[in-house]
């Protein structure tokens, strides 16, 4: 593993790089090559059928170069710089400066979908060529070698450092139980994948950011998507009573309706919330808390709200009971909250499935293994039954005393 001391990307996750492509390393990082010219190779080949989806391995800016201005016969290709002086590059990409996927000078995250697989350059087969750099110097990744399965969206043995301080955030629209037998997903591009219950629309165009938060009306006819931008997305039942606020800090991060399904409330990561319709706006902003705000969840009387930090802090407002929070031992951010259905308790949970359960919300297990990338939400059962169902940021569900219902498949999106 290589580890630096100081240095990690602007909104690093937990520091490490993820693969970028699935598939079957073709050319190890480090082997000598006799073609075109005697030279070390320089990067990892992930070898995929045509148009495979390539992703970025950690936070950064997009910069792009292409076929013509490519010395190095890398054909189309993007570089993802991060903070600290790390850098990694996707050569021989079916994207190019003037057809990108995503922009020149774009910001990306973890786990995006940046490109597809090609043949160009110095390529003789589909694959994308993956590489690492620290201050323009190759660092090769263990444990790569030749005929290695790579998956897609899970750790290397690459870290570029650990943050300082709570993790940030990031994730899609989650996870939302609609009733006994059902759940709604939503993903960062507005996706939406209802199990067992109602379709009424989604993947919206014109938004801005990402999609982060979506809520369910209160008799399931309906839904409220919302963007990292405050913006409001209404369909069904689920009627549209403002957003797109201003003078907000930090983006927007999550929502939560009124029992009549007549207002609901949104809270930016730094705590500041906005009311609509009917929901009363109780307090927000608080000072002190630790990392950033990640969830709001409504009483069920609408007479209250709880507010969430990555740091596992609930600020509670209005009739809104504090239960508890703080947990201590958990080793990555919290991410998300549920409440159980008579308000009386909630469960959080952190990246890496961790559940901590306070007043009458009940413990039925968690920290699943075999999670491909990071448990991104919870939604706790609806029906006063104890249970709830995890979501990870790649769309795989983990339940307990809960059904499982299914995994959404065909999108590059985040949930």
């Amino acid at each position: 593993m290589i580890s630096v001391t100081g240095g990690h990307a602007q909104a690093a996750e937990d520091g490490y790089l993820w693969w970028p492509a699935d598939g079957t390393v073709t050319g190890a990082c480090g082997e000598a090559r006799s073609t075109p010219t005697p030279h070390v190779h320089a990067g990892t080949d992930i070898a995929k059928s045509p148009s495979a989806p390539v992703y970025a391995a950690q936070d950064g800016t997009v910069r792009w170069n292409a076929v013509g201005s490519d010395p190095g016969g890398y054909g189309n290709y993007l570089d993802v710089n991060h903070s600290g002086g790390w850098s990694t590059r996707y050569a021989h990409l079916a994207e190019s400066p003037s057809r990108p996927l995503v922009a020149d000078g774009a910001q990306v995250v973890r786990g995006q979908l940046i490109g597809h697989t090609a043949v160009n350059g110095d390529s003789t087969g589909l694959h994308v060529h993956f590489e690492i750099r620290k201050n323009n110097v190759v660092q090769c990744p263990a444990n790569a070698g030749r005929g290695t399965v790579i998956t897609a969206r899970t750790r290397t043995t690459t870290s570029i450092g650990a943050p300082s301080g709570p993790e940030t955030v990031k994730n899609g629209g989650g996870v939302h139980i609609t009733g006994p037998n059902s759940y709604t997903d939503v993903s960062s591009s507005g996706q939406v994948y209802a199990w067992n219950g109602g379709y009424y629309g989604g993947s919206p165009g014109g938004y801005t950011g990402r999609f982060v938060d979506a809520k369910v009306t209160a008799n399931g006819g309906g839904y409220w998507l919302l963007t990292s931008a405050g913006q409001i997305y209404a369909y069904g039942n689920a009627p549209y009573k403002g957003g797109s606020p201003t003078g907000y800090d930090q983006e927007i991060v999550a929502m939560a309706p009124t029992p009549d399904n007549q207002g609901y409330v949104m809270v930016s990561a730094g705590g500041q919330v906005y009311a609509y319709g009917n929901a009363a706006y109780r307090g927000g902003s608080p000072t002190g808390y630790t990392g950033r705000f990640v969830d709001v969840e409504m009483t069920p009387d609408g007479g209250g709200y709880w507010l969430l930090t990555s740091g596992g802090q609930i600020y509670a407002y209005g009739n809104a009971p504090y239960m508890g929070g703080s947990p201590t031992g958990y080793d990555r951010a919290i991410v998300a909250m549920s409440r159980t259905a008579n308000g009386q308790g909630y469960v959080m949970v952190s990246k890496t499935g961790q559940i901590y359960a306070y007043g009458n919300a009940a413990y039925k297990g968690g920290s699943p293994g075999g999670i491909t990338g990071e448990i991104s939400d919870v939604g706790y059962r609806t029906d006063g039954v104890d249970g709830y169902v995890l979501i990870s940021t790649t769309g795989a569900h983990y339940a307990y005393n809960s059904p499982f219902l299914g995994n959404p498949t065909g999108t590059a999106a985040i949930f």
